[in-house]
């Protein structure tokens, strides 16, 4: 008996770990965009950007790039100017690029960043600008990166972050579900332990495609159902 409720504890502990593990990578990219979008650059179009990459996080020490996908959807040639503002702990420095398209062409502009680009404390910002190339309207976005103090580099923390994320949810599932026949406590929260990794799950894939609004609806309906499900896992008689 002493074994299996041994086994029971090890494997919300494997479940739990992957939730604490993807929260926070969910919580960090989220919160680097939202400051960017509140950051001090000026506010010059209503139309939103695609294609803007920032990496979600990286180390102090650690040098990498912002990249823009520019398409041109159009049947004619257009020739865009693009200003790119990037954060420093004094004034933002500022690029200029004027690239050409032909109709249905696509290019990758990149702006390299590290430690010189960190403005309050622990963020990257970055904003572009894409100014009117008719048919096109003007159109800019924002996207940040968080600074993580870890050995290492984001390109590494981050892939590692998420499979450990992923793979402890889901053995921690697997096995739970093995055990939940025998288990009155894991039959009755199976379902929302269940919903609760798929949202995790969500999360983590909107934090690469820089959709923080979204990412913080995740993390409020993540939250409050962390805290029905701990509340009932502590309540709850053992079954």
């Amino acid at each position: 008996m002493k074994n299996n409720q041994r086994s029971v504890w090890l494997d919300i502990s494997s479940y739990g770990m992957g939730v604490i593990v993807g929260f926070f990578l969910i919580f960090v990219a989220a919160w680097a965009d939202m400051e960017a979008s509140a950051y001090d650059f000026p506010r010059l179009a209503n139309a939103g950007l695609g294609g803007l990459r920032c990496p979600v996080l990286m180390t102090p020490d650690e040098t990498s790039t912002i990249a823009l996908d520019v398409s041109n959807p159009t049947e004619g040639q257009i020739s865009p100017s693009i200003r790119t503002l990037i954060s420093t702990r004094r004034l933002p420095e500022e690029f200029l690029d004027g690239i050409q398209l032909t109709p249905g062409e696509s290019k990758r502009l990149e702006w390299t960043v590290d430690a010189e680009n960190i403005d309050l404390g622990s963020f990257i910002f970055a904003k572009v600008l894409l100014y009117s190339a008719y048919p096109l309207p003007t159109q800019e976005a924002t996207c940040g990166i968080f600074i993580l103090d870890l050995p290492g580099t984001g390109r590494m923390i981050v892939p590692v972050m998420m499979t450990l994320s992923l793979i402890s949810m889901g053995w921690g599932l697997y096995r739970i579900n093995g055990l939940r026949t025998a288990n009155e406590r894991l039959r009755k929260h199976m379902g929302s332990m269940t919903f609760l990794a798929i949202l995790i799950g969500l999360g983590i894939a909107l934090s690469f495609i820089g959709g923080w609004i979204f990412s913080l609806l995740v993390l409020v309906v993540s939250l409050l159902l962390i805290i029905i499900l701990l509340g009932s896992l502590l309540m709850d008689k053992p079954g």
